[in-house]
């Protein structure tokens, strides 16, 4: 028997051995996992497949007792009041367990109630994404989700996460509510990440001369790019949809203003403008994670009433 094979090989040896530890179980494990563990377990240690190996034998017994244990609801109630209250590192960590068990970890070793109770109780967990935690906040709570964000309580949940998890891990806020949503955003990031890295390569450098106006440097459409970026990134609570709102403004002005300056300068190639404005636009509603045509309603709305 190897050690992958060993359900005990990665046990906490920092605590004494339980019952779930022997199953391969977290503590709130259902009577149907319970069951679906021990019998997956004895698939591999029953002495009709183990032979006489020694120590799957012993490991068969001690699973034997932790089932007969476990699987009677008035013995593990019995057996629960003898141990801590929680169990850490969660052998099967899920999105939906490791924030639960890091609110109630957080709650319980701070002062920390009021807001910041609220926010973590109105959390919604949709995917852990390798050493990221992603979360959603409901419509009417999204105004909690800065409480998440201020330095003291984004390391008291960081560190909360850490015990839970057994790992350093980060959380973030998404607008979405799905996994799709999710994964959407990472393309669309992966897709600035691009973008910018492109500009960048595509900017002349500052020794060399402009090549006149039509040089990377002076396309005013990529100078707003790229300022864009730049100030997006320098955004506090960027996640916020006031903070999102502020910012569409303030660029959608500029690209207003830049227009105006554009056609002011003389004649212009409707085409290439248009395409230009639309790759602008097309830009902004990534970086804010909203459909193009939305913020192509505000440009033309604010255009419209001159509200910029």
């Amino acid at each position: 028997m190897t050690q992958q094979d060993d359900p005990l090989a990665h046990t906490n040896q920092d605590r004494p051995l339980t019952y779930y530890d022997i199953l391969d179980l977290d503590r709130d494990a259902t009577a149907e996992e319970i069951k679906a563990a021990y019998y997956e377990l004895a698939r591999k240690y029953h002495p009709d497949v183990a032979g006489d190996d020694a120590v799957a034998a012993q490991r068969f017994a001690l699973i034997n007792e932790a089932y007969h244990v476990l699987s009677d609801p008035q013995r593990r109630y019995q057996y629960d009041r003898t141990l801590p209250r929680k169990s850490y590192p969660l052998r099967h960590p899920t999105p939906e367990k490791v924030w639960r068990e890091a609110t109630d970890v957080v709650l319980i070793r701070s002062d920390r109630f009021g807001p910041l109770n609220q926010a973590m109780q109105a959390a919604v967990p949709i995917t852990l994404d390798g050493d990221l935690l992603v979360l959603t906040m409901p419509g009417s709570e999204r105004h909690l989700a800065g409480h998440l964000e201020t330095a003291s309580n984004r390391n008291a949940i960081l560190n909360a996460l850490e015990l839970v998890i057994g790992r350093r891990i980060n959380f973030r806020v998404i607008d979405g509510t799905t996994v799709e949503d999710w994964e959407q955003i990472k393309a669309a990031e992966e897709q600035q990440r691009k973008w910018a890295a492109q500009e960048k390569a595509e900017a002349p450098s500052p020794a060399a001369p402009a090549a006149g106006p039509a040089a990377a440097g002076s396309d005013p459409w990529n100078q707003i790019i790229q300022q864009m970026h730049r100030r997006y990134h320098e955004l506090s609570r960027r996640q916020q949809p006031q903070a999102k709102a502020r910012f569409c403004r303030e660029i959608l002005i500029r690209v207003i203003q830049t227009e105006e300056e554009i056609r002011a300068g003389g004649e212009v190639d409707e085409d290439t403008h248009e395409r230009n404005l639309a790759r602008m636009l097309d830009r902004l509603a990534t970086v804010l994670e909203v459909p193009g045509v939305v913020v192509g309603l505000e440009f033309e709305r604010m255009k419209r009433t001159g509200d910029y």
